[in-house]
């Protein structure tokens, strides 16, 4: 028998890029979908297999019913398979509400986090309809059902129903939160959907310590599992990325978008 197999484990996985209905955009390597069967997997079938995750997150945020849904599942998953998050550069938004979910949160000084917040934004297109003579007739069974129409103003009792649905929404994520970190503070204040830097974020419990991915495994290790390192390994799920695909990251400038304009709810 291989010295590996008696090996305690330790699976790694990722959150990277916007949090989409449809996955993660982010280098187009599906990372939504692989962390969400992942994570099923553990729950259903490989509780005994591994002892812990470590959750690596670089995302700005996105979906907001597939952020709670992933959210959700850390949740259910924390009490038997403790899941330590280690933030990259950010995990924002949803990202944020994912995090909240594990056991412990760590963060690099010079992360960005929080985002509290929910965010609706829909087009309107109708002074350039008439600038190119076009127009559309709706025809709808219900006041409401053309909401959101891009060729038209919106009316007060629509934007009014649309407020309220995202403050619901916001309301949703702010008690999640509170279940989830029921030592932060100042949450009312810092929930109005500003980006905190670390410190912040620490000083007012919203994450746990600042740190990088290997102190978070360390203290995965040793900490919340009572062990030693050389007595664990890490199954990495971590895609490897194609030659053209290095080629193109090289000549690629970095940028960080919290919200992108659409007409879905969005943390």
């Amino acid at each position: 028998m291989s010295i590996f197999s008696r090996k305690k484990k330790i699976l790694k996985l990722y959150l990277n890029g916007e949090i989409t209905s449809n996955g993660s955009k982010f280098s187009g390597d599906n990372s939504l979908q692989k962390l969400k069967s992942s994570l099923l997997e553990v729950k259903q079938k490989n509780k005994d297999n591994y002892k812990g995750i470590l959750l690596k997150m670089n995302s700005p945020g996105g979906a907001a019913a597939t952020s709670e849904e992933l959210a959700k599942l850390v949740l259910s998953l924390r009490e038997e398979v403790p899941v330590v998050v280690s933030i990259g550069d950010s995990a924002c938004s949803g990202a944020y509400m994912i995090a909240a979910a594990s056991n412990y949160i760590f963060a690099n000084t010079l992360s960005w986090t929080g985002s509290i917040g929910v965010i609706m934004m829909l087009p309107n297109y109708q002074e350039l309809s008439k600038k190119i003579g076009m127009s559309f007739k709706t025809i709808k069974s219900g006041k409401m059902k053309d909401l959101g129409n891009p060729f038209r103003e919106m009316t007060p009792d629509e934007e009014l129903y649309l407020e309220n649905l995202v403050k619901s929404a916001h309301k949703e994520f702010i008690d999640f939160v509170k279940f989830t970190r029921p030592n932060a503070i100042n949450l009312e204040e810092l929930a109005d959907g500003r980006v905190l830097d670390a410190r912040t974020a620490l000083k007012n419990n919203l994450i746990d310590k600042l740190g990088t991915e290997d102190d978070a495994l360390t203290y995965l290790i040793t900490e919340i599992l009572h062990g030693d390192e050389k007595d664990f390994t890490i199954t990495d799920t971590a895609p490897k990325p194609s030659f053209l695909k290095r080629i193109l990251d090289m000549n690629s400038p970095i940028t960080i978008k919290f919200e992108l304009p659409n007409n879905f709810l969005k943390f």
